[in-house]
């Protein structure tokens, strides 16, 4: 599996699908790039492929998935491939090896190679892009090396033609290379049988040889998020955090029958992707306009989809405020809340403590706690909120957030670990480490974000 850039979050996402929907399975070993997976039942299916096309599907955290072929320990690579050459002949010796353990999967990897005209590209991820390993080694020698030698053994296979993707050689040279994007992927058609996109996914073991065998079409995703009639892009939740927290209420049978709430809706996001997801989704907000726009915008998407407009639709997304939404739904009806409330104004430039201190305890603090008492009587037993709260940066007083596990526990809440590392191996590079037995919550936010999300998972005390 290739990670998306939270790596955290998608390993958590991950092992929640693995450990709860019928993809059982466990992760095995993991970098901030890829998680190895191995399923219980999966992969022995008849029609496997179109299991994992299915699971790609429902995951908002993971790029790519790809077929494990061979694994070379990492003493081998370093040894071929080090830092600093000395002894070129020793090297040459080594990488032949390498090179004999990727032809015999060769045969495995392409269905048919003799008079095929194959293309390929190959991928590489590090355990971190920013290790010094990775520009000055593994891009500028073992990537070039992997092009050249894999078409060289492809040819001596009896292809008649075999070609590889070329990256920008000025991304080579600079050691800024990103592997090819799923959008790629799709483009060059590499999911074909005679073209294919090699993945040499590093961890601390080693690197396992692995094609891709489905991907993420982030063109779709992102039509939805940007084509969308009406939008809001400073402060809207990204499609694949939606779909993150949406796994992480655990509602993964029978989904057609699963009624979601998100009663903070703001443009819809959510429900747009619980829509995509197959849930019967409602929602409410204080903003009649943002009710309207929501409304809008999911009408939009099933004309996208070419689906019927359900009838009385229009009537499950509500103008009500958070404080009277049992007025609104009925009791005990929905399996699961979704939501980002009001995370505070956008902030430009560092906002002072004292202003960030008077915004939580006079606005943001009533809302969740009108939030969770309300959830309470309209979720079901033992129902799932997934919520974010947010992390302010503050100008002379540090950050400063809500104390929302404290919120929840008085309105019978209690919290849900998003990541069990019993169920994963953790690693001796202190940067993969999960140095506490359950990790309790995760952030999602990107450099120098004044406002970062913190996401929290709730479940309702019967």
């Amino acid at each position: 599996m290739v990670l998306g850039s939270n790596w955290q979050l998608s390993l958590a996402e991950l092992d929640n699908v693995l450990k709860n929907s019928k993809y059982l399975g466990k992760i095995m070993d993991y970098s901030a790039n890829v998680a190895i997976v191995e399923f219980d039942k999966l992969d022995k299916h008849k029609h496997y492929i179109n299991d994992l096309m299915e699971f790609q599907f429902i995951l908002g955290g993971t790029q790519k998935i790809a077929k494990v072929y061979d694994f070379i320990h990492i003493h081998n690579i370093i040894e071929a491939f080090p830092l600093k050459i000395e002894k070129f002949q020793e090297i040459q010796k080594l990488r032949k090896k390498i090179l004999d353990v990727i032809a015999s999967n060769l045969d495995e990897i392409f269905p048919k190679i003799k008079n095929e005209r194959i293309f390929y590209a190959v991928s590489i991820y590090p355990n971190f892009f920013d290790d010094e390993y990775y520009p000055k080694v593994l891009v500028k020698h073992f990537l070039p090396f992997l092009n050249t030698e894999i078409m060289k053994i492809l040819k001596k296979k009896g292809a008649e033609r075999a070609l590889y993707y070329q990256y920008p050689e000025k991304n080579i040279e600079e050691g800024t290379l990103n592997p090819i994007f799923p959008h790629h992927v799709i483009k060059y058609g590499l999911l074909n049988k005679d073209r294919a996109e090699l993945i040499f996914g590093f961890t601390e073991e080693g690197v396992y040889i692995a094609r891709t065998y489905t991907c993420d079409d982030p063109n779709f995703k992102r039509k939805i998020d940007e084509e969308r009639p009406l939008k809001e892009f400073k402060s809207n939740i990204s499609p694949k955090l939606s779909i993150i927290m949406l796994n992480l209420l655990n509602l993964f049978d029978n989904r057609h029958k699963k009624n979601i709430l998100d009663p903070f809706v703001g443009n819809g996001t959510i429900l747009l992707f619980a829509l995509l997801q197959d849930f019967q989704i409602y929602g409410s907000d204080i903003d009649k306009v943002k009710v309207k726009n929501t409304v809008r915008n999911i009408n939009w998407l099933l004309n996208e989809l070419e689906e019927p407009i359900p009838l009385l639709f229009t009537e499950r997304i509500k103008s009500t405020d958070v404080e009277n939404l049992s007025n609104s739904f009925k009791e005990k009806f929905f399996d699961g809340i979704c939501t980002e409330p009001e995370l505070g104004p956008f902030y430009s430039e560092r906002p002072y403590y004292s202003e960030v201190k008077e915004l939580i305890e006079n606005k943001l603090e009533p809302i969740y706690q009108f939030a969770f008492r309300e959830a309470y009587k309209v979720l079901k037993e033992n129902g799932r909120i997934c919520i974010i709260s947010p992390i302010i940066e503050t100008l002379d007083g540090g950050d400063i957030q809500l104390n929302i596990e404290k919120i929840a526990n008085n309105f019978n809440f209690k919290l849900i670990p998003l990541l069990d590392i019993n169920r994963i191996i953790n690693k001796s590079n202190q940067r993969l480490q999960f140095r506490k037995k359950q990790v309790r919550t995760m952030i999602d936010a990107k450099k120098d974000q004044i406002i970062k999300r913190k996401i929290y998972l709730f479940e309702k005390i019967s």
